[in-house]
């Protein structure tokens, strides 16, 4: 599974070719063999689609055209889930475009979030893969516009359907699945450490039985791990793992990551059958942009190198070497997520700009160990230092000061 396949008006207009259509299938081609080894593959597709080039737009209103969608099928990815904040960027119309789209052109790719009519929307996802069941659920923290409401609903996976809603459609998904997976937008912009929302969202899902959680949504890598019950039920969860394809301009917006993990299946003599969640690992990668912000790619940071770092258009604001690229994911995975009890947040609308409303319209206010510079101020390690010794683990390896 990747992050957010994001085109900011440059990553639209690299596209285009002399023939008169666009085409963004060179920027995967470092990480398509990847993509096509995997038996299951997910993405993101942040925004709607449409056939006008003209019309295409990024930030802060996105509308994409649809090569994109032809390059992720080209690329190898099966699942495609668009319940994001920008799902009403443009309204009812093109969020019905967009799901026919995907309908018509592939029938195949199984899509999330977004639906054309109440039956669609009360439809689990089911894809079997090597003979093992797997069901698909995503929702979204709300959009930046005013969503849909009413009769409208259904249009648009989102979080404040409510956990009971929530809560029937996983128990669904288990009865009709050997394995779930749930993947959640919700998270702060330009944040690695999990918020409380998320917190307790991802406890909720774990003790009603997902097996999967995939978070996306703040544009930054976020930590990794398993959640598990009292009754030995483990949920691997990936907070976040930031975007995909993006014209973003800091280097945590650009540092990415692949979560990977094998889905194993035992079936017993009697005919019963449970699954396991083995091997998970975030690969990292980086969004490669040069200078003139016309040539994108992106990269696994294995097979990326300091000539290449060098020509990317980030060397031109400070440090940015594939060390500090090393260095800061490290940093993010090394963060120790602590999990919680707490069911608070379950009721609440989340706004645009990470406001909290309960439900009678009052803000929440977040607790301030929600911020990654939080956590590390509280270890003394100033997360801020670009010095290429510096381990943000422990502080400075030779263990001095370096004031």
């Amino acid at each position: 599974a990747v992050g957010d396949n994001l085109y900011h008006k440059s990553v639209i207009n690299s596209g285009w070719r002399e023939s008169g259509e666009p085409d963004y299938k060179e920027m995967y081609e470092y990480v398509r063999d990847a993509v096509q080894e995997a038996d299951l593959a997910i993405v993101d597709q942040e925004t709607v689609l449409t056939d006008n080039f003209a019309a295409a737009s990024g930030y802060p209103r996105f509308s994409t055209p649809i090569q994109a969608a032809d390059a992720l099928v080209d690329t190898g990815f099966d699942v495609v889930y668009s319940a994001t904040n920008h799902a009403d960027d443009y309204g009812e119309e093109s969020l019905l475009y967009t799901v026919n789209y995907w309908k018509t052109n592939y029938p195949d790719i199984t899509l999330l979030g977004i639906h054309d009519s109440p039956e669609d929307a009360d439809t689990i996802r089911i894809r079997e893969v090597n003979g093992i069941r797997i069901a698909f659920l995503e929702y979204t923290y709300g959009t930046n516009s005013l969503g849909f409401e009413g009769d409208k609903s259904y249009l648009l996976d989102v979080f404040s359907d409510g956990s009971a809603k929530i809560s029937e459609m996983i128990r669904r998904a288990r009865n009709e699945a050997d394995c779930v997976i749930f993947i959640a937008h919700w998270g702060l912009e330009d944040e690695p450490m999990p918020t409380e929302f998320e917190k307790q969202w991802a406890a909720f899902l774990m003790r009603q039985g997902v097996d999967v959680c995939i978070g996306g949504h703040p544009h930054n890598l976020q930590p990794y791990g398993f959640l598990s019950d009292n009754d030995g039920h483990r949920m691997l969860i990936f907070y976040s793992l930031g975007n995909f394809i993006s014209n973003m301009d800091k280097m945590l917006e650009l540092l990415e990551g692949m979560g990977c993990f094998t889905i194993q299946k035992t079936v017993q003599p009697d005919g019963s059958s449970s699954v396991e969640i083995l091997d998970p690992v975030v690969r990292p990668m980086i969004m490669h942009f040069d200078y003139t912000r016309s040539y994108f790619r992106v990269y696994f940071l294995d097979d990326y190198s300091d000539e290449l770092a060098q020509q990317h258009w980030l060397s031109l604001k400070g440090a940015f070497t594939l060390r500090h690229l090393q260095r800061k994911f490290e940093e993010i995975m090394s963060i120790n997520v602590k999990p919680s009890t707490g069911a608070t947040m379950l009721n609440v609308r989340q706004l645009w700009d990470g406001t909290l409303l309960d439900p009678q319209g009052n803000v929440v206010p977040r607790p301030d160990s929600e911020s990654e510079f939080e956590y590390y101020y509280q270890m003394g390690i100033d997360i801020r230092n670009t010095n290429t010794d510096y381990d943000y683990t422990a502080g400075y390896q030779d263990g001095g000061s370096h004031g």
